[in-house]
């Protein structure tokens, strides 16, 4: 028998699995009181409100009972955290943009992830690297940058 996708009980999207160590390092006092299910999924969903879940538990969780705010929720503010670990935003990846001509934010993020330096099953809400993200950050910046020319 197959094993039957999760999916968000609000939005009805397949969440991701992620570790019960992100939503310990990541929710509130009040949300951790709850306790912490077993196989916790990650809706990445930008207009559902619930940014974990675990169906067999019948548990959901807000942005309310996280301590920081979700990119994936809010893929267009630019002072919204992308990279957790090394605190980049698109506004900053824009600001490189503007001085240096491009953003070092993958190269930099690559190195320190190869280096064992990054923490992102910890301090990135989705529980994994952040790469794909700051990618697509990037791109949507040159495209709008292309636009404004």
């Amino acid at each position: 028998m197959t094993a039957v996708p999760e999916r968000c009980p609000s939005c009805g999207n397949v969440g991701t699995r992620v570790a019960p160590i992100t939503l310990k390092a990541l929710l509130t006092g009040d949300a951790l009181k709850t306790g912490i299910p077993d196989a916790p999924r990650f809706c990445a969903t930008t207009d559902c409100p619930i940014v974990y879940f675990d169906g067999a538990a019948r548990m959901t969780l807000t942005e309310s009972d996280v301590t920081v705010r979700v990119h994936a929720k809010h893929p267009d503010d630019d002072s919204v955290p992308v990279c957790y670990c090394f605190d980049y935003t698109p506004a900053r990846i824009e600001e490189e943009n503007a001085q240096l001509g491009s953003s070092a934010a993958r190269a930099m993020i690559t190195r320190e992830v190869q280096a064992g330096h990054c923490a992102c099953e910890v301090r990135n809400p989705k529980g994994s690297c952040c790469l794909g993200d700051i990618a697509r950050v990037e791109a949507r910046l040159k495209q709008f940058e292309q636009v404004e020319r």
